[in-house]
C-alpha cells in the first residue's frame, strides 16, 4: 500500500476513535477485574464477621421419657335435620339391586319448521319432524369411533 492511500488519521477523526480505544482495553480489563475482587474480598470478611457476632445455639437435648401426646376429644357430630320425602317420590327399598342401564340411549331429534334442530329425551313439538336416535351410553366409545 502506497503511502498516498493510507488513512491518516488527522483527516478521518473516526480512524483515530477507533484505534484510540483499542490501546485502552487491556488496562480497563484489569481495573475491572481488581474491583471486582476487592469486592469479594470485602465481602467474604463481612459474612465472617458476621458469623462471629451470631449467639451460639444451645446444644438440643432429649428429655429421657417423653409422655404420649393426650388425644383429643372429638367433638360430637352435628345434629342431621330430618328431612320428609317428597310426595310424588318413588321409593325403592335398598336390597333391590340397580338395574344395568342400557347400552345406549334414545333422543328425539326435532327439526322445526324454520329449520332448527332440538334435541330431547321428550316428545316433539305437534309442528315439529321427529326422528329417533340411538346414541351409545359410553361418551368414549362414541369419541373413539370417530
Amino acid at each position: 500500500m502506497s503511502p498516498e492511500h493510507a488513512i491518516d488519521p488527522s483527516r478521518h477523526p473516526d480512524a483515530a476513535r477507533r484505534s484510540g480505544s483499542q490501546r485502552y482495553w487491556a488496562p480497563c480489563l484489569a481495573v475491572a477485574l481488581l474491583a471486582t475482587s476487592l469486592f469479594y474480598v470485602a465481602l467474604k470478611d463481612l459474612v465472617q464477621e458476621n458469623t462471629a457476632r451470631a449467639p451460639a445455639l444451645p446444644a438440643a437435648t432429649m428429655p429421657a421419657h417423653v409422655e404420649p401426646p393426650v388425644p383429643a376429644r372429638e367433638a360430637p357430630a352435628p345434629p342431621v335435620p330430618f328431612r320428609a320425602p317428597l310426595v310424588n317420590a318413588v321409593i325403592e327399598s335398598p336390597a333391590v339391586a340397580p338395574a344395568e342401564p342400557p347400552a345406549f340411549v334414545e333422543v328425539q331429534k326435532c327439526v322445526m319448521p324454520e329449520g332448527d334442530a332440538l334435541y330431547s329425551d321428550g316428545p316433539c313439538p305437534e309442528s315439529a319432524r321427529a326422528s329417533t336416535l340411538r346414541l351409545p351410553r359410553n361418551l368414549h366409545v362414541a369419541a373413539a369411533r370417530l
